[in-house]
């Protein structure tokens, strides 16, 4: 499996060679004090594969950047609804609906539903959540979903194993669509 810098280079390169509408492909990455700024606004250091992503690109102005719908939160985006998402589980009075420990980092623009990374696990596994469900573990790491992700933008996904296997993404109109 690629390092999670080699897939996201990988990721980089594939939006590069897209034909885009007046949008740039890859927001500019964050700041240090943007990643200590989102850090403070979690209440613990950014993991470090999220602040490896953040340094990539901070947030994505494209939704369906992944398969499943979602796009890239920025580090502004990813504290509002890291907080947003508390105080819901607060309210509801329903603790395992989100928890301090997990960080949104992609989210699709239409409803709750996203990835996000278990910043109280050593390893950082990366969950899936949705509208319906609570969040459920979905890859190892943040490296082994963005390279899932990179195989199947440039079409060699043909691991079972890996998420997004057999789907094949191309421009359409300025977005990503999936096939």
């Amino acid at each position: 499996m690629d390092s999670q810098d080699h897939s996201m280079r990988r990721i980089a390169q594939w939006i590069r060679s897209q034909p885009l509408a007046a949008t740039p492909p890859l927001n500019a990455p964050a700041s240090e004090a943007d990643i200590t700024s989102l850090g403070r606004a979690i209440g613990r250091e950014t993991p470090t594969p999220l602040a490896a992503l953040l340094r990539f690109s901070n947030g994505l102005d494209w939704y369906r950047l992944f398969p499943t719908g979602e796009g890239l939160l920025s580090g502004a985006q990813i504290a509002r609804t890291h907080s947003r998402n508390l105080e819901i589980a607060r309210q509801n009075e329903d603790q395992d609906w989100w928890r301090a420990e997990w960080v949104p980092f992609a989210e699709r623009y239409d409803g709750h539903e996203g990835f996000l990374i278990d910043a109280g696990h050593p390893a950082h596994p990366v969950l899936k959540y949705t509208e319906a469900d609570y969040p459920r573990p979905y890859t190892p790491s943040m490296a082994w979903l963005l390279h899932a992700l990179a195989d199947a933008l440039h079409g060699t996904q043909n691991n079972p194993e890996l998420p997004f296997s057999g789907r094949s993404a191309s421009v359409v109109d300025g977005a990503i669509e999936w096939a």
